[in-house]
């Protein structure tokens, strides 16, 4: 499964909405959605987007090493 898919099927999984998250995250809501369609152009680099996809993963209970696992590898 692809990181963003992780992100997306963790926060439905928790009942959350991309405005919960954002709440939590502080990253703006089109950037979570973005995020969720494996769009991390507007995260501002791979360093933030291992960062960002981290905070995501902590805000929706998961393992957030695995999210940016998937991410290193393009799934």
């Amino acid at each position: 499964m692809t990181a963003g898919g992780m992100l997306r099927e963790a926060r439905e999984r928790a009942g959350m909405s991309l405005d919960d998250v954002a709440g939590i995250t502080k990253i703006r809501p089109s950037i979570l959605a973005a995020m969720e369609d494996d769009d991390f152009s507007h995260c501002g680099g791979d360093v933030y987007a291992r960062g960002q996809i981290r905070s995501v993963a902590q805000a929706v209970g998961l393992d957030g090493a695995a999210a940016v696992d998937a991410y290193d590898h393009g799934g």
